[in-house]
């Protein structure tokens, strides 16, 4: 069967994660993927390699060679090169902005060779401001975004993430350009640039904005979960339980089970849902994990099951791969790879309805790379599909498309937004109470809405059926987070419009075991092994609620499985559904670990004060702050200690024996002794100078990104005027393109606050709007 890249050539520049498991996507939805390495590279492509080079051939070149004005001589690596420009529909790498191999990139030089290429490029921090060539790595960029510093921990933050968020963000951010200047170019006949960077993937997972009149709230600061009824508990037999009691109807079924229904009738409890005080909050904790620790998990997993109560197991990600509904998903298989035998890894977490991906095969490991170009490569830069050379700047690519948004909370909120900043047209479409996320007050509910038009209409009513069903007729997509079959109920479908394409993200799946309970990240964290990644081994599992990782990939997910969908139908006419779900984001945020295999070495995790990896891979305090250093490399450890004058210790501290941790071993206590004693920005300043990756671990406000230059020197602000909120600051174009017009955002709409204008557009005159606001049946909100 057809997959939705079928016929599409990718050529893989990258070697870092984010690149890889970008093209990987790629790969696994039918695109054939070239890697190319260096002629003198030799580094092992072990780790994460292992699944994310799957489906892809390798070509080895001399990079030396490559690039404009270099000899093109026949049988060179630079004659190779040109042709497998020329052949291909895109090119992905992740060279640094100052790096020499620019090259062999350069943008002129490319579309000269072949107008049609879309070139998509991942760097650290963006082409431009301070921190541009600041070091690739994960841990670093999570610490100078914040994202350290505003995680819940068995002490004050920041703590260490173990999650490689932004190179799982960036990958997906660089297939939603790819794919949305894919379909852009079945118009205008041109490739064009695509941009994002790890820094654009952290804030995926940890939008930023600001408002006038928007209360700042503290940080999540149990560790366990943000409120009582929405943590993870101890049973009786060891195993934890995490708990998803989002609303009431949850906690009071909870409550009668564990026996508490009248303590939580006293009104510091807050209905068990937000305790008035610390105190209380402490307490009712207290009483849960008391009833919690009466009973073994399996005990209390078929009394939730029966009585609806969310729920998910704490497992580890080895375990998550033998669960029913992960396999139910196809989300396990096995390839024989070259090197290590049989490889069991994750399965593709997009799901199509007719065009659906498939792996293509094992990894071809560097060591097997060819050496010559295949025979049958064919001419991209001369086809002429769509208009022929339409010359720029290009609308922004998803101008034209209408999605109608029918989500709640943040994963499909999250897709709709990464939708409407390329310019799609996006209805948010809200029920009379709005979207859950409203009455909460949680800031990201600001930013994940930003760029959209809001309607508020009663479904439970004929009326309201009748105008879901008119928008949903004018749509090009309908993209739903809902309980399945909800939007079957309110007439959407292909009876009201036959090239509407339907993208589904649900907790568990849309059938299998789990499909009819209620999922939501915290299980979907608990199930994958997230939340006991994230306490390590020598701790309880950790859920930061505030991260909600699994939602925003899934999120994102749906927006580019959305955008496949819709360019699918344009090439071919099929009409499809698009399915993903929290489990599937849970599985590619660990697909390193969601792995098994013989040989497959201990998962590294942080140690019980979740400082980080080890002495030379971790939080470090110092007199005015905290930093992060990530020395991987014997010339990069030995130049940290000389750093901070510790020499001596890299060879008086070897000894490890008995320590339950590297970062319990002498070495590292004397090394935090160390830096206690220096200054944030001057240790910084002779780290960097000495070529040892860091970092400053910041706060998680998101004023001092917002404020930052760098940010404004990456176009990465909207400032918007909100009705009630203020003056709103906005991060925004986590994926830019180049020779392409600026997208004109709007600000985070009130609830309803364009039904007149939506519904004129689909034909209701004024006074069919008018009756339909005196019945009640669709709702404006009047700021304050």
């Amino acid at each position: 069967m057809a997959s939705t890249l079928d016929g599409i050539t990718v050529l893989d520049l990258s070697t870092g994660p984010a690149g890889s498991l970008a093209t990987m996507f790629l790969s696994d939805h039918g695109a054939r993927v070239i890697r190319l390495v260096d002629i003198d590279d030799t580094a092992p492509r072990r780790g994460g390699y292992l699944v994310w080079d799957r489906g892809k051939s390798c070509i080895r070149l001399d990079f030396s060679q490559l690039g404009p004005q270099d000899n093109d001589a026949p049988g060179s690596s630079a004659e190779a090169f040109i042709k497998l420009i020329r052949s291909s529909d895109i090119l992905v790498e992740d060279f640094a902005p100052s790096s020499e191999r620019q090259r062999m990139v350069d943008a002129d030089w490319l579309s000269g060779l072949n107008p049609r290429l879309i070139h998509c490029s991942i760097t650290a921090y963006g082409k431009h401001g301070p921190w541009k060539d600041e070091p690739p790595i994960d841990v670093l960029v999570m610490a100078r975004m914040g994202i350290l510093g505003s995680q819940p921990g068995f002490r004050p933050a920041p703590v260490h993430v173990v999650h490689p968020l932004p190179s799982s963000g960036a990958a997906i951010l660089a297939n939603l350009g790819i794919a949305a200047s894919l379909l852009a170019r079945e118009q205008t006949g041109r490739g064009r640039k695509v941009e994002t960077s790890l820094m654009g993937g952290a804030l995926l997972y940890h939008p930023k904005v600001t408002g006038e009149h928007i209360e700042s709230r503290g940080f999540q600061t149990n560790p366990s979960g943000s409120a009582p009824f929405y943590s993870n508990y101890e049973c009786a037999d060891g195993e934890y339980v995490q708990l998803g009691c989002v609303h009431e109807k949850f906690i009071n079924i909870a409550a009668d089970l564990f026996g508490l229904t009248e303590a939580l009738k006293e009104p510091r409890f807050g209905n068990g849902r937000m305790p008035q005080t610390e105190e209380a909050d402490i307490e009712c904790r207290a009483l849960v994990a008391q009833a919690v620790r009466t009973k073994p998990y399996a005990e209390w997993a078929k009394m939730f099951e029966e009585s609806d109560v969310p729920f998910a197991r704490c497992q580890v990600s080895e375990d998550s791969m033998a669960d029913p509904q992960v396999q139910f998903n196809n989300m396990v298989v096995e390839l024989q790879d070259p090197e290590v035998g049989p490889l069991t890894q994750m399965g593709v977490p997009i799901h199509f309805s007719e065009t659906p991906g498939h792996i293509q095969g094992p990894r071809v490991p560097p060591a097997q790379a060819a050496s010559t170009l295949p025979d049958d490569l064919t001419d991209v830069a001369s086809a002429t599909h769509g208009q022929a050379g339409q010359d720029g700047p290009f609308d922004p690519p998803l101008k034209g498309i209408r999605i109608l948004e029918i989500t709640n909370l943040i994963a499909g909120p999250t897709g709709g937004r990464l939708l409407a900043d390329l310019r799609a047209d996006v209805i948010k479409f809200e029920p009379l109470a709005g979207d859950i996320s409203r009455p909460i007050g949680r800031t990201y509910f600001f930013n994940v809405n930003a760029n959209k038009r809001s309607v508020s209409v009663d479904t439970r009513t004929p009326e309201g059926k009748e105008v879901a069903q008119k928008i949903a007729a004018s749509a090009d997509a309908v993209l739903a987070n809902l309980r399945p079959h909800a939007t079957e109920r309110m007439g959407i479908g292909p009876a009201i419009n036959p090239n509407l394409i339907e993208t589904h993200l649900t907790g568990y799946g849309w059938t299998g075991p789990y499909s009819k309970r209620p999922g939501i990240d915290p299980l979907a964290q608990g199930l994958m092994g997230l939340q006991r990644a994230q306490g390590g081994k020598e701790n309880p599992p950790v859920f930061p609620a505030q991260l909600a990782p699994t939602d925003y990939t899934t999120g994102a997910m749906g927006a580019l499985g959305t955008i496949l969908a819709i360019y699918t139908r344009l090439r071919t006419g099929v009409v499809q559904r698009v399915d993903s779900n929290l489990l599937n984001g849970g599985a590619v945020l660990s697909s390193e670990w969601f792995t098994r295999y013989e040989g497959k070495p201990e998962r590294p995790l942080a140690d019980k004060g979740q400082y980080g990896l080890g002495p030379f891979h971790r939080l470090y305090q110092v007199s005015d702050g905290w930093i992060y250093v990530a020395a991987d490399t014997e010339t990069e450890r030995e130049a940290m200690c000389k750093a901070v004058d510790a020499e001596a210790l890299l060879s008086a501290h070897q000894d490890t024996a008995g320590a339950s941790h590297l970062n319990d071993t002498p070495l590292a206590q004397a090394l935090a002794e160390k830096f206690t004693t220096v200054q944030a920005d001057d240790i910084l300043k002779r780290l960097k100078t000495a070529g040892v990756p860091c970092a400053p671990a910041l706060p998680g406000d998101s004023e001092l990104f917002l404020n930052d230059p760098h940010a404004s020197a990456n176009d990465m602000i909207a400032t918007y005027d909100h009705a009630w909120a203020g003056k709103l600051l906005v991060a925004w174009r986590y994926v830019q393109f180049g020779h392409t017009k600026p997208v004109e955002g709007k600000s985070t709409p009130l609830l309803g606050e364009q039904n007149r204008e939506v519904l004129r557009e689909v034909g209701f005159s004024d006074e069919a709007i008018d009756e339909l606001y005196a019945k009640g049946v669709i709702k404006t909100e009047t700021p304050a």
